[in-house]
């Protein structure tokens, strides 16, 4: 039996939308270049494919605080970066999970906001072109509100 036109139309847009969403991932999200375990002070040390490098103190890591140097030496990378893997513990880490746990959450979504403040686009450039040709910004409910 043939496949229906319909489906096959669906399959292309949805493998579309999740190719785009993969892209955009790998530029936003921190990934992996390497990794690799430091006995000497029993750190995970992992560079970021931005140039980064993280050091994060095993015993930190819940999954790995029980585990031998010998297993943990064995780290890989998996895919584009996303993630970490121990063969021998059948451990699996993501690492934008990771990058985020190092930093306090707050802190780390705010500065995650004001990288992505400064990227400009053309959307970006034409919305604040017209939001200036009305006087600006739109003020909310409650600030309009309170000045009433």
């Amino acid at each position: 039996m043939a496949t229906p036109d319909w489906v096959k139309k669906e399959l292309r847009a949805n493998f579309a939308k999740a190719s785009h969403a993969g892209r955009r991932a790998a530029r936003v999200e921190p990934r992996a270049a390497t990794a690799r375990y430091r006995a000497r002070d029993e750190t995970l040390c992992i560079e970021l494919t931005n140039g980064a490098t993280l050091t994060i103190p095993v015993k930190l890591v819940p999954a790995l605080a029980r585990a031998t140097p010998r297993d943990l030496r064995d780290v890989q990378v998996l895919g584009r970066g996303g993630g970490l893997h121990w063969e021998s513990l059948d451990i699996d880490l993501s690492v934008p999970a990771l990058v985020s746990s190092v930093f306090e959450s707050s802190t780390w979504l705010a500065e995650l906001g004001r990288i992505g403040g400064r990227r400009s686009s053309p959307a970006k450039a034409a919305a604040a072109r017209t939001n200036g040709r009305k006087g600006g910004r739109p003020r909310t409910h409650a600030a309009a509100d309170t000045t009433t």
